[in-house]
């Protein structure tokens, strides 16, 4: 994991703001379910930050697949792409942080829509004061060992390059392979190996200096209890469920749009 943030980030207005959080959108460029209720969403922030200020967290996989120098991508998610821009110029903060489907974030997407790269983790303080935690979610499941080395390998400088240097056709259907290939790798596993495992959540939480931890990844949503006041809560996956946190004044909360 990169190094810690020094600060967690400060809130723009205790009183009036509002924070969303969700995860695992997966948009594919297509304009299926998910990606309609996320535009719809986006448009709503782009209202609601009108009255107030709106920030919106993704912890990842934000995207089925993003590598920033391809044109083609952008032509892909046009439409989503679209939507991220008009929330941002009504007025709504976006925040982007690494998935194992999305990490190869660059500078057009603050171009693009403003965004705000936290890469692999980052702490913000809460209304109510408790500092949260949050990261996508793939570096706690620590007992899925196959993932782990897949990640370093396809996250590595080697890897990157082959990537920018393939022909776009290549390039792509490389990505169906080893999407259709991590998806059967998947249903191969154990419950213990693709949730979170709770020690590492601990250790993260204590290693931050936070209470809560929230995260993504799994598809597995719940909230549990690491005992001495530390807990961890993984986010509903968008692309089954619209939803997520939100932190405003009333509290920090699931919410459904």
């Amino acid at each position: 994991m990169a190094a810690l943030p020094p600060n967690p980030i400060p809130m723009t207005d205790p009183n009036t703001s509002v924070r969303y959080f969700i995860a695992d959108l997966h948009l594919d460029g297509r304009d299926n379910e998910r990606a309609l209720a996320f535009r719809a969403f986006l448009a709503r922030l782009g209202e609601e930050a009108k009255a107030r200020p709106v920030e919106l967290y993704i912890l990842g996989d934000l995207f089925e697949f993003w590598y920033e120098y391809r044109s083609q991508l952008f032509e892909l998610y046009a439409a989503d792409l679209r939507a991220l821009s008009s929330a941002w110029e009504a007025g709504v903060k976006i925040f982007l942080f690494f998935g194992n489907r999305d990490f190869a974030y660059g500078k057009y997407v603050n171009r693009r829509f403003g965004a705000t790269v936290l890469g692999d983790g980052q702490q913000i303080i809460l209304h109510d004061h408790r500092p949260l935690w949050m990261e996508h979610g793939d570096l706690l499941c620590t007992d899925d060992r196959r993932y782990l080395r897949f990640r370093s390998l396809i996250r590595s400088a080697p890897m990157r390059i082959l990537f920018f240097l393939m022909p776009w056709s290549m390039a792509r259907r490389t990505i169906d392979k080893i999407r259709a290939r991590s998806n059967a790798d998947k249903a191969t596993k154990s419950a213990r190996e693709v949730d979170i495992n709770h020690e590492a959540a601990r250790k993260r939480l204590e290693q931050t200096k936070s209470r809560l931890l929230l995260c993504g990844h799994t598809h597995r949503p719940c909230s549990e209890d690491l005992g001495a006041g530390y807990r961890f809560i993984v986010l509903q996956p968008w692309c089954e469920k619209a939803g997520g946190f939100v932190d405003d004044s009333r509290g920090f909360r699931a919410f459904t749009p």
